[in-house]
């Protein structure tokens, strides 16, 4: 099966990123799994700082983030994202969020201030029990944002 969709999964536990890595691949995903969320940024500083590309070529259709990890977490690392993203002047992929704790609904919810329902936050619970209802969600997310 040749993947239809590239999706880069960052989260600081390296089995939960290689069990994800293997699921969402049976699935149908090409994924660039990350365990280091200062090695996306600087993954990110290179796409949107290549000025010669016009328009910036991005090579994910979605992020799938993690949202507590230490140093820089997953909100801090899409806000960055976000903020050069609009330095570049270009759209930065969807991303959804995966993460165990439920007092992080808020913050998601200030993040993205434009979204008219809350619904509209993909944020998706640990634990992963379902890869199948994981990769729809993801596919469907995709499919909101082309």
């Amino acid at each position: 099966m040749i993947p239809k969709y590239r999706v880069m999964v960052v989260d600081d536990n390296k089995d939960i990123l290689r069990t994800l890595k293997i699921g969402l691949e049976d699935g149908g995903f090409s994924i660039e799994a990350y365990s280091e969320p200062f090695t996306v940024l600087s993954i990110f500083k290179a796409i949107y700082g290549n000025k010669g590309e016009s328009p910036v070529h991005m090579p994910y259709d979605l992020l799938l983030i993690d949202v507590k990890m230490p140093e820089l977490n997953g909100v801090e690392l899409t806000k960055e994202i976000k903020k050069l993203a609009t330095d570049a002047n270009a759209i930065p992929p969807p991303i959804c969020f995966i993460t165990a704790f439920d007092e992080y609904y808020e913050i998601l919810a200030n993040l993205f201030p434009n979204n008219e329902h809350d619904s509209d936050i993909c944020l998706i619970h640990k634990p992963i029990l379902e890869i199948e209802n994981l990769t729809t969600r993801l596919k469907h997310e995709i499919a909101l944002h082309k």
